[in-house]
Formats: structure tokens, sequence, C-alpha cells
């Protein structure tokens, strides 16, 4: 831009050194000299609008470079972070490969059980065979034995009838130790009561004995004190009411 500045200042130089050189030029040399102008005018003019345009187109350009750099930012990013989820794949795959081959060899080991299963299962066909033949033979044993369970059936209900009429034997036994508990708890009572009216006669009968004990000493001291009869009298009394 500043280059078309320069090449214009340099034609209107040019043009003011003509005009200034040829004051005596036609009036055709004028207009023609007019014309140049306007036209030079008029391509400095679309020069300028060019230049301008570019500027924009520049910057329009530099815009779209910095967003490209930014998505080439956010590309790479992701392309990282593409290479950690690849290497986590390729880790999981490598363990999914372990696992595989455990799981190889744990099949291969089923398949050996499973032929000892296949094996046992012949066998137990074998054993299921003698087992119906023997069940064949106790069918017979278990019809002979259900004949013998009727029979005990009816022996065991004339037990239980049997046991019944023990039971209203025992009833009857019952109410009968009943009646006579009561009738000795009767007799308890009342024996419990003569001893308490035996208790109250025998004290009757000491505090007597008691009062005449007392009477005789005081008829004694009132006699003769100094009487070796009645001393031992007193003495024979006094023993007997220690004892007593």
């Amino acid at each position: 831009m500043k280059r078309g500045i320069a090449t214009a200042v340099l034609v209107l130089a040019a043009s003011g050194s003509l005009l200034a050189t040829a004051p005596t030029a036609s009036a055709q040399g004028l207009r023609d000299l007019l014309g140049e102008r306007a036209e030079n005018r008029t391509n400095l003019r679309d020069l300028i609008s060019d230049r301008l345009a570019t500027r924009d187109d520049l910057r329009d350009l530099l815009r779209d470079r910095l967003e490209r750099r930014n998505d080439l930012r956010d590309l790479l990013l992701d392309r990282m972070a593409t290479r950690d989820d690849l290497r986590d794949l390729l880790r999981d795959r490598l363990e999914r490969r372990g696992d595989l081959r455990d799981l190889i060899l744990d099949r291969l080991a089923t398949r050996d059980d499973l032929r000892d299963l296949l094996r046992d299962r012949l066998e137990r066909r074998t054993d299921s065979r003698d087992f119906t033949s023997d069940r064949s033979a106790t069918r017979d044993d278990l019809r002979d034995l259900l004949r013998d369970r009727l029979e005990r059936r009816t022996d065991l209900r004339d037990l239980i009838l049997d046991r019944l009429a023990t039971r209203d034997d025992l009833r009857d036994l019952l109410r009968d130790r009943l009646e006579r508990r009561s009738d000795l708890r009767d007799l308890l009572l009342d024996r419990v009561s003569t001893r308490d009216d035996l208790r109250d006669l025998l004290r009757d009968r000491l505090e007597r004995r008691s009062d005449l004990r007392d009477l005789i000493l005081d008829r004694m001291r009132d006699r003769d004190d100094q009487n070796p009869l009645l001393n031992r009298i007193r003495d024979r009394i006094g023993g007997m009411g220690g004892n007593n």
C-alpha cells in the first residue's frame, strides 16, 4: 500500500511539473492531462480498495490459521488420549488372552472330568440294573411285611381298646385317691387343733402346780422355819419344781 501511495505522489508531481513548464499548452493538452489525472485517481482508489480487501483477507486468513492451530492442538490431544486408550485396550486384550489360555486349560481339564463322569455313569447304570433286580426281589418282601403290619394293626387296635379301659379304671382310682387325700387333710387339721388344745391344757396344769408350790412354801414359812422336816419338804418341793 505504501508503494502505491508513493507512485500516486510521483504521478501528481510529474503532472504539476508539466503544468509549470508548459504554460502555453493548448486546451486540448489540458483536457488530456485532466483525463489522465482522473484515471490515475480512479486507479488509485481501486488500488486502495484492493489493498483494504487484501487486509481483510489477510485477517481472515490469520483467523483461519489460528483456528486451525487450535483444531490441530485438539486433534493432537485427542490422538494422545486415543493412544492411551489403545494402550489400555492392548493391555486388556493381553489380559483376555491370558484368561482365554486359562479358560482353554480349564476346558481341557473339564473334558477329562467329563470322561470320568461318563465312566462313572456307565458304572452307575450297571449298578442301577442290579439295584432294580434287587428291588423286584424286595417287593415280595415288602408285601409280606405289609401283611404282617396289617395283622399288627389289628393287634394294636385291641391293645388300644384295652388301654382305654385301663384309663377309665385309673381315673376312678385317682378320684378315690383325691378323696382320701382330702380326708387326710381334714384329719391332720383336726389333730393340729387337738395338739393346740393339749398345749393349752399343759400350760394350765403347770401354772396350777406353780401356784400350789407357792402356796405350800408360804404356809411352811408361816409355821416354823427351824423344823428340819419342813426344810426337807421344802428342798424336795424345790427339786420337784426344778425338774418340772
